[in-house]
């Protein structure tokens, strides 16, 4: 079904839906662009139907010969009847609701400005706000009355490709890569940032091994659910809204199979327990994977074991398995402006901030954000309801954003 078609003399571009789920021009062209992001991919897409039942309007610009020059995927959400925090989440056709970032993907500014317009001129129809998260700047110059609003950071970390070996042991300290100047004959240690950073994450990983910690990587959905509990306490002490089991296990069905998706899990066995007791588990940690870029997605570990550092034992498992894929990129996911230990614990891993934007039609001023987090006023209630009620409002929340 065509949506929108430019009136550009001498223009053949019209944008139309396709279909993500049975078409394979969908996932083709995300395949093979570079700054397409594992929520572009329909694994993410089908996850987030299964979710509360919405349907994604799958854009995509095509040219006379039908060949895909830009994707938008949208959907649309009811939106808040009420605020919560510092301001409400109305109706709006977003791309992508409950993500950190998705946004369009587009071989040439024509195809951009195209399917760009027609997502406004679909919001505009449908009297919703449109939103596109992305972390492409420059957007708002592409259509008269999209706004530009910015948001939090992201921390990056630049992997330096593949590496040979045969254990984690060594290879913080002995993996040698390439320089990146080109000019240089030769190599230097793997460093996350600089020395006191190292000596932070070393210290940490170290404290980890001897308290007994180990990591596997879940195999089956009852360790999928054991984790979930743990989430659930984690999102509880930090008065966020958890997202559905739900929604997890069309993950674990969607993602899992075809490698994109991998959960963690920091166990700890008791020196003195009976050498056929199981081990506890302490944390757990969910990685998308796709393209060049692996995202740090949902963690949950008990407040009461952070002192063990389980994340930075699991980020170290992660890490080392990213080079050994060869990715480039290693996403710690935004950080809230108010959250600076959480800032402090990505930011030693030697990432950089990576400033993300939030666009609008029709274009919002003074726009602050809370990304789903509670009132300072409502906080306190939240950590002291029975987790099963957390989970079950959070479900209830998400429904409407």
């Amino acid at each position: 079904m065509i949506v929108h078609k430019l009136q550009r003399p001498g223009s053949t571009l019209r944008t139309i839906k396709l279909d993500f789920r049975n078409d394979p021009r969908w996932d083709e062209f995300v395949s093979s662009h570079e700054g397409a992001l594992i929520y572009h991919h329909s694994s993410w897409l089908i996850a987030l139907e299964e979710e509360y039942g919405q349907k994604c309007v799958s854009l995509a610009c095509v040219d006379s010969t039908d060949q895909v020059r830009a994707l938008l995927p949208l959907f649309p959400t009811k939106g808040l009847p009420f605020a919560l925090g510092r301001h409400a989440t109305g109706r709006r056709l977003s791309s992508l609701p409950r993500t950190p970032a998705a946004g369009l993907l587009a071989n040439d500014p024509a195809a951009a400005s195209e399917i760009v317009r027609a997502a406004m001129k679909i919001a505009k129809d449908g009297g919703v706000q449109l939103e596109i998260k992305t972390h492409v700047a420059g957007l708002d110059d592409l259509a008269d009355g999209l706004g530009c609003v910015p948001w939090r950071c992201s921390y990056v970390e630049e992997l330096p490709g593949s590496v040979e070996g045969t254990s984690w042991s060594d290879f913080c300290e002995t993996a040698r890569v390439p320089r990146t100047c080109g000019s240089c004959k030769g190599c230097r240690r793997l460093r996350f940032g600089n020395a006191k950073q190292q000596h932070r994450v070393n210290w940490a990983v170290n404290k980890a091994i001897k308290l007994g910690l180990a990591i596997r990587e879940a195999d089956k959905e009852e360790d999928l659910a054991q984790w979930y509990r743990i989430y659930l306490r984690t999102m509880r002490h930090k008065a966020v809204p958890p997202r559905s089991y739900r929604f997890f296990m069309s993950l674990w069905s969607t993602l899992r199979p075809q490698g994109q998706m991998r959960l963690l899990l920091a166990e700890q066995k008791v020196a003195d327990a009976p050498l056929d007791s199981p081990a506890k588990l302490v944390a757990g940690s969910i990685f998308l994977k796709f393209g060049q870029t692996v995202f740090y997605a949902f963690t949950g570990c008990d407040p009461r074991n952070l002192h063990l550092h389980p994340h930075d034992l699991i980020q170290i498992e992660a890490i080392r398995d990213a080079c050994k894929g060869g990715f480039r990129w290693y996403d710690f996911g935004e950080v809230s402006e108010d959250n600076e230990s959480l800032a402090q614990f990505k930011g030693k891993w030697g990432t950089e901030p990576m400033p993300l934007f939030r666009y609008y039609y029709p274009a919002i001023e003074n726009h602050t954000h809370t990304g789903g987090a509670l009132t300072n006023s409502t906080r306190k209630l939240w950590r002291i309801l029975p987790e099963k009620a957390t989970a079950l409002l959070g479900d209830m929340l998400y429904r409407y954003m």
